[in-house]
């Protein structure tokens, strides 16, 4: 899934978890977070850069990192969402996510 978001923009965590990886991966920037009391979920987010390091805990809506780097497919104007089982299968981000009440707000 693709975030609309700019260099430099802090990256909130979606749920609880471990860093497992945050380097490079075919010249991109990418954060692994493992999420889950089972470590059953992992989010991979690229590009993006964290201070934090393997094994440390990030909670819940805490920001761990930023967007930083290039995308291949967006022009750098956004950050993209990964979420797979550990099976290794790709999960849309979406699914976890539950309803939310969107409401457009006048400017």
């Amino acid at each position: 899934m693709d975030l609309a978001a700019g260099q430099d923009a802090d990256i909130l965590a979606p749920e609880a978890g471990t860093i497992i990886f945050a380097g490079e991966v075919a010249g991109k920037s990418v954060v692994s977070i493992r999420h889950g009391p089972k470590e059953n979920l992992t989010s991979t987010f690229e590009p993006a850069v964290t201070h934090l390091h393997p094994g440390d805990r990030v909670e819940r809506g805490t920001a761990w990192g930023s967007v930083h780097g290039h995308s291949d497919h967006c022009d750098d104007g956004c950050l993209h969402w990964g979420l797979r089982t550990k099976d290794r299968e790709y999960v849309n981000p979406m699914s976890k996510l539950g309803r939310h009440r969107i409401a457009l707000k006048p400017v």
